[in-house]
Order: structure tokens, then C-alpha cells, then sequence
């Protein structure tokens, strides 16, 4: 050995060094003295770039007794996703020993297509919280959902305090609810469905019942009219016999009868499907009242009652359709007539004050028991029946009544102290707005003397042959025809003034013979009256637009076919 080796052995070494040897030695004094202090649970050893986790048996804390009571995965993981930490609860969930575990990569047990997600869940807990939904593969291959929460430690060194909550539970109840939502979700479509079957099926029924009524309503009215114009007839030409008479008017009055039932039972059909379209104008309500009196008397004075009207001095003006006010106090007068024993009292009136218009009446009759007044104005609804159903009736006149009212914007109230104490009904009207037409009395009309033609187009072959007789006792040359082709073809030649047309015509209906009659220059300014027994709003709008005037409905009140034509020919009837 040379002096100078000798020399360099002997120097101290270099103060960087002795200072890095220094640091070493804090800082495994400070690790020992973290481990003797019970703060370190495991060692992490990196030889060849590959770490290994030892933990210390000392580690064995309450904390870690807690963490191993958890029913949820409990790990402590590093910045990169090492697992420093794992209770027991986590190694059965990936189905690992312990050991294997612990030192192995989180991403590694995570299913492959979600190890992207992860790592953005770690950066996303940086210096808070995250959570998210992943999967662990298992060692079996099967992939259990987990929710994951992670908290950042606050450490220095990026640490991270993980807890896995199995999903499984909650999958399958989530998958169990969905299942019942499916079968409940199928029940009710099959509930619903059903249920639009039946409606459709009760709207099918509704429309045929619909259909029956007004076929109804027409084959009724089919007789009656002739019978209502063979009794017109009858008077004009047997005047002065009192016998004859006498049954007349029985014929007439229970012909009209059986009309105002098929009238009501129609009404209320309309009313139901609210097809039913008020003809409002400035109308005097006594005016209304004194014509509905004379629709009723015959009814009133065949049971021997006594009638008292009050009305004011001075006109009572409401805002309302003339034709079913005048129905209303029908109904209600007829109403009266036949729950009053015979020989009674009856009371009508009309006031007007501050509050509207009051029109009320009042009978002596069999009154009604109080269980029945909130039910009164209800379809088909009526008090005690004797066996003999002298009362008659269906019990929609009422049901009218209030439909009718309510339709104007007023209210009916029914009134009794009890059985055999009399009824009374109370109609209000609002005030009248003074901005809608006005009405003019009727006047009294008068059978039309005239040397006009007409031409009758029926295939009823009773109610042509009345019908005939009647014009020609009014003066006017008449023809026939059994239908439509053939009306139209004799109105070419017979050039008549006025065409009464019945509507449901077979073949050609009247409609279109209307529409032929209008295309043709004989007939064209001809006064097109049509006769239905249908009665529907359709069929009215349908007689508008094939340019028929005016259309009535069987039976023919002889009366207002009277009153249309004297009208019709003051006003200037058409010439063809």
C-alpha cells in the first residue's frame, strides 16, 4: 500500500453522504417508534421493483376487530391502486385467500371492461369521496356487483380507505321488482284492454239502443198519424154531433198521449247524449205558460181538476227556447193532473223578482215521501204505484224537466210534506239578457183556404190516403205517391205548389226526393215540407242541406201543419 492510498483511506468522508446516512437512520427510528406506537398495521418491502405487504401481528387493534365485524368489504389502498388492507369480508367476496389478496392491484380484481371506471373513481376521490357502481371477477369466474365508496385518507402520501357493498341482494330484488312491475304492467293491459272492450261494447249498446228508440219513435209514429188526422177530420166533418164528438176526442187526446210519451222518451235519449241544441230568444214566459195550458187541458179537465193560474200583469221576459219551456210546464201540469186524486187542486204561477223568474206548481195529490224527493228527478224514477197503474206515465218527465231547466241556467226544486199532502215543483230562470231575438205570440192560425196543389209522398198507404183528405178539405188539389221515384217523377208533371215528403222513405228516402225536387225548375221554388218519425238533430241538419223548408214530426198535428202553410202562403208561398 502507497502513502497516498494510505492517505485517501484515512479521510472522512463526504459530508453528503454522512448526511443521507443520517436521514436513514430517523427514519427507521420513526418507523420504529410508529410501529411500537400500534399506528403502523403492515410493511410494504420493494425488492426488484415488485412490493411486498407484511403486516405486523402487533397491528391487531380494536379498529381491526371492528373492521372485521363489517358485513361489507373493508380495504386501504395506495395511489395506484395497491391493496394495503383487506378484512376478511373483502377476500370472500373475490373468493381469495387473505393473502393473495393483500399487495395485489384493485384493477386486477376488477372485471376488465371496467378498470378504466376505476381509475377514474380513484381521481375522482382525491381529496373527498367517491362512489361508483363496478363488478369484482371472483375466482369461481362469476362477476359480483358491488358498490364501491372510496374516501381519501388525508395522508401525505395518496392513500385511500375503500368499503365494497355487495349488490347482490338488491339486484335481485331490484330484478324481482321488476318482475312484478312486468306482471302488473301485463295485468293491468290485460285489464285495460278489457275494460276498452266493454266500453266499446257498451258505447255498441248505446248506439243500438239509441237506433231502437228512434226506429221506435218512427214505427210509432207511423200509425199515429193517420189516427191524429182521421180524428181532425172526423171534427171538421161531424159538427154539431156531440156523440160523435165525444169519442173523437177520446181517440185524439189518447193519441196525443201515447205521442208525448214517445216524445219524452226520445227527448231524454238526446238529452243523455247531448244532442239536444236550444233555440233561445227573448221569449214572455206568460205567453209560453197560456199555450202550455192549452196542451194540458185536456188531460186536466178529463180528471175533473180545478186549474188556477196566476200569472203578472205585465210581461215576463226569460231567455229560452219557446218549444221546450213549453214542454217543461207540459210535463210539469201533466205531471200534476196524474199523481192528483180526482177532482183535485191545481196551482200555477209565475213571479218574477230581484233573484229571476219563478214559475211554480202545486197540486193536492198523493205528495211524496221524503226518501224520494232527493231521487225525484231521476231517470225512470217514480213514487208508489198502484197495481192498475192508473198514474201511467214512465217517469222521465221529470228527468226532462230539470235537464231542460239546467240546459238554460236554472234549477227545479221538488217540494212535499209528506205522503198525501201534495207536491209542489219550484222552476227558476235566470234574468233575461236582453241581447238575443225576439219572439212574437203566435197568432191563432187557421186552416189555409186555398186552390194550390200538393203532393203527398208517403208509403205509409193510411197516413197518404188522411193526409190527402185533410188538403183537400183545406181546398188543395192533391196527389199521391208511394215513393220517392215515383213522387218525383209525378212532380214533373203535377208541378205542385207545396211537397210534404216523408223522410224515411224506402229506396229513395226523402232527402234525396227533396234534393231531385230543388235540381228541377218545375219544383224548385216549391215549399218542401219533410215528415219524420226520427226526430234526430242529424236528420234535421241533413234536411237543411237537401233543401227541405220545414220538417215536422209525426204524428202531424193537423193544427201546425195549418198555422206552416196559412204562414207559408201570407208570406208569399212559392210558385213553381
Amino acid at each position: 500500500m502507497t502513502k497516498k492510498d494510505v492517505d485517501a483511506s484515512t479521510q472522512p468522508p463526504a459530508p453528503i453522504v454522512a448526511h443521507d446516512l443520517i436521514l436513514r437512520v430517523e427514519e427507521a427510528e420513526a418507523t420504529l417508534a410508529a410501529i411500537r406506537a400500534g399506528e403502523v398495521d403492515a410493511l410494504v418491502v420493494a425488492a426488484d421493483g415488485t412490493p411486498q405487504v407484511f403486516v405486523l401481528k402487533g397491528a391487531d387493534h380494536a379498529h381491526r376487530t371492528l373492521l372485521e365485524s363489517l358485513n361489507e368489504g373493508a380495504m386501504t389502498i395506495t395511489g395506484d391502486g395497491t391493496i394495503l388492507f383487506a378484512n376478511r369480508k373483502l377476500a370472500e367476496m373475490l373468493e381469495r385467500p387473505l393473502g393473495k389478496v393483500l399487495g395485489a392491484s384493485l384493477s386486477g380484481f376488477v372485471v376488465p371492461e371496467q378498470a378504466a371506471a376505476l381509475s377514474a373513481l380513484l381521481a375522482l376521490a382525491k381529496g373527498g369521496s367517491a362512489k361508483g357502481e363496478v363488478s369484482f371477477m371472483q375466482a369461481s369466474g362469476a362477476q359480483l356487483p358491488v358498490m364501491l365508496s372510496i374516501r381519501d385518507a388525508g395522508e401525505e402520501d395518496p392513500t385511500f380507505t375503500g368499503v365494497a357493498t355487495d349488490l347482490t341482494p338488491l339486484k335481485a330484488a331490484e330484478a324481482a321488482l321488476r318482475q312484478v312491475n312486468d306482471e302488473l304492467e301485463a295485468r293491468v293491459a290485460a285489464r285495460t284492454a278489457e275494460l276498452v272492450k266493454a266500453n266499446e261494447a257498451l258505447r255498441e249498446a248505446d248506439r243500438r239502443k239509441d237506433e231502437f228508440l228512434s226506429m221506435l219513435g218512427h214505427e210509432l209514429r207511423n200509425p199515429l198519424a193517420p189516427i191524429l188526422t182521421a180524428a181532425e177530420m172526423i171534427r171538421m166533418s161531424t159538427q154539431g154531433d156531440t156523440r160523435v164528438e165525444r169519442f173523437r176526442s177520446v181517440i185524439e187526446r189518447q193519441a196525443r198521449n201515447l205521442s208525448r210519451l214517445v216524445d219524452d222518451l226520445l227527448d231524454v235519449s238526446r238529452i243523455t247524449r247531448g244532442t239536444i241544441t236550444l233555440q233561445t230568444m227573448l221569449v214572455d214566459l206568460g205567453t209560453i205558460v197560456r199555450s202550455a195550458m192549452d196542451a194540458a187541458r185536456p188531460l186536466i179537465d178529463a180528471s175533473g181538476h180545478t186549474l188556477v193560474v196566476s200569472l203578472p200583469a205585465a210581461p215576463v221576459l226569460v231567455q229560452g227556447d219557446p218549444t221546450r219551456l213549453e214542454q217543461v210546464i207540459v210535463n210539469l201540469l201533466n205531471n200534476a193532473a196524474k199523481y192528483t186524486e180526482r177532482g183535485g187542486q191545481i196551482a200555477l204561477s209565475v213571479e218574477q223578482d230581484k233573484a229571476g223568474v219563478t214559475t211554480t206548481v202545486k197540486d193536492n195529490g198523493i205528495g211524496m215521501p221524503a226518501d224520494l224527493l232527493p231521487r225525484v228527478f231521476d231517470l225512470f224514477v217514480q213514487g208508489e204505484r198502484t197495481l192498475d197503474r192508473s198514474q201511467g206515465g214512465l217517469g222521465i218527465g221529470l228527468t226532462l224537466v230539470k235537464s231542460l231547466i239546467t240546459m238554460h241556467g236554472g234549477s227545479v226544486e221538488a217540494r212535499s210534506e209528506g205522503v198525501g199532502k201534495g207536491s209542489e215543483i219550484v222552476v227558476r230562470l235566470p234574468h233575461v239578457r236582453r241581447d238575443g231575438p225576439s219572439a212574437k205570440a203566435p197568432p191563432t192560425e187557421e186552416a189555409p183556404a186555398s186552390t194550390q196543389r200538393a203532393l203527398v209522398v208517403e208509403d205509409n198507404a193510411d197516413a197518404a190516403d188522411m193526409l190527402s183528405e185533410l188538403l183537400g178539405l183545406w181546398g188543395y188539389d192533391v196527389r199521391a205517391a208511394q215513393s220517392g221515384e215515383e213522387g218525383v217523377t209525378l212532380a214533373a208533371t203535377f208541378r205542385p205548389h207545396v211537397v210534404l215528403v216523408d223522410i224515411g222513405l224506402p229506396g229513395m228516402d226523402g232527402f234525396e226526393v227533396a234534393r231531385r225536387l230543388r235540381a228541377t225548375r218545375p219544383t224548385s221554388k216549391a215549399l218542401v215540407i219533410g215528415v219524420s218519425g226520427y226526430g234526430q238533430e242529424a236528420d234535421r241538419r241533413k234536411a237543411e242541406e237537401a233543401g227541405i223548408d220545414h220538417q215536422l214530426m209525426k204524428p202531424l198535428d193537423p193544427q201546425v201543419l195549418a198555422g206552416l202553410l196559412t204562414r207559408a202562403k201570407k208570406n208569399g208561398a212559392r210558385s213553381p
